[in-house]
């Protein structure tokens, strides 16, 4: 069987034809550079989709975090110490005093105003009308008085409070700052920093430090007998960090808790004298405490 030729036949390269293919030469040429620009592309784009990732995975983990976090202040406010039903009355006005309720309460004498103003700090969880009792009885006495609402009941997170009050209330010459229990630290940072508080009043609290004890500020320290939450140890080694003129009061059958009206403090202990017999050897005292160094 004859072989068909024509089958190895090779077609002869066309002398005129270009020995190098000019356009695949080029295209070859410029591929790689393509290549190089769209790895950048993918690299840059692989590196947003990583970061919009890591963004997503943290505000997830914030998102938690503040959810917690209400959640725990949500507990924390609904276990505070709400003010009892003498509180409650004492946030009524009548004739002699004028209640202006807010996150900062004001009793306001109606007559023979004093020119020294009164801040009321509240103890840790305990919300500042629980003090209207006490506040009350002092703006009796012509002093102008404020109670505090803190943040989550704590005083030491609202630490402008004061300064807030004193810098709006100019009419006020000189102010006393009394801070309840864990009050008494919100209370002597104040006390250190603004000018105008010349008295500060600890109610069965202490000073951490001695930054008040020679910076002219005078000092009042009440507590009771019967306090069974304080750590009287620190209480009696406190006084170092105390200006040497400091002025104690301690209220025979006192306990913490009767310094405001919000029920039973755990690990509190029992009162021999009632709340309002606790709260008026206060009033006497730091009236007492007053006209001796402020007027």
């Amino acid at each position: 069987m004859r072989e068909n030729k024509s089958s190895k036949i090779r077609k002869r390269k066309n002398k005129k034809e270009s020995k190098y293919d000019t356009f695949s030469l080029t295209m070859e040429l410029k591929t790689p550079l393509i290549t190089e620009e769209e790895l950048e592309k993918e690299k840059k784009e692989a590196e947003a989709r990583k970061r919009k990732i890591a963004m997503k995975k943290i505000k997830k983990v914030v998102l938690a975090i503040l959810v917690l976090v209400i959640l725990a202040g949500g507990f924390w406010i609904s276990d505070s110490y709400k003010p009892g039903q003498k509180a409650l009355e004492a946030l009524k006005s009548d004739e002699e005093v004028t209640v202006i309720e807010g996150k900062v309460t004001e009793f306001m004498p109606n007559q023979n105003k004093s020119n020294t103003g009164i801040i009321i700090y509240p103890g840790a969880k305990v919300e500042g009308n629980a003090y209207a009792t006490l506040a009350r009885k002092l703006a009796e006495k012509g002093y102008p008085v404020y109670t505090v609402d803190m943040p989550f009941n704590i005083a030491i997170l609202s630490s402008k409070s004061a300064e807030n009050i004193i810098n709006e209330k100019t009419d006020i010459k000189n102010w006393v700052i009394v801070g309840h229990s864990l009050g008494g630290v919100a209370a002597t940072t104040a006390a250190e920093n603004i000018d105008s508080i010349k008295g500060l009043v600890y109610l069965a609290s202490y000073p951490s430090n001695d930054n008040i004890k020679d910076n002219g500020v005078k000092v009042l320290s009440i507590s009771g007998s019967k306090d069974g939450v304080i750590d009287f140890k620190k209480l009696v080694d406190s006084e170092k960090y105390l200006p040497n003129d400091t002025e104690y009061v301690e209220i025979e059958g006192g306990n913490h808790c009767q310094f405001g009206d919000y029920g039973h403090q755990k690990g509190d202990n029992k009162a021999v004298i009632s709340e309002e017999e606790q709260q008026n050897i206060t009033v006497d005292s730091i009236d007492s405490f007053i006209n001796k160094n402020m007027i």
